[in-house]
């Protein structure tokens, strides 16, 4: 193989590698609810 299509290569996978590290920090369960809180509480006060 060519040196430039393995860097390509690795440049994605670090790439895919790193935005499913962030999709599972932000939606890890207990973060899920700290984040989802003031949406609930925004469509509550809608609710008055």
């Amino acid at each position: 193989m060519d040196y430039v299509a393995l860097y390509k290569l690795s440049r994605l996978a670090v790439l895919a590698l790193a935005l499913v590290a962030i999709a599972f920090y932000l939606f890890a369960r207990k973060r899920r609810n700290r984040l989802e809180l003031p949406a609930r509480r925004m469509l509550e006060e809608d609710d008055r």
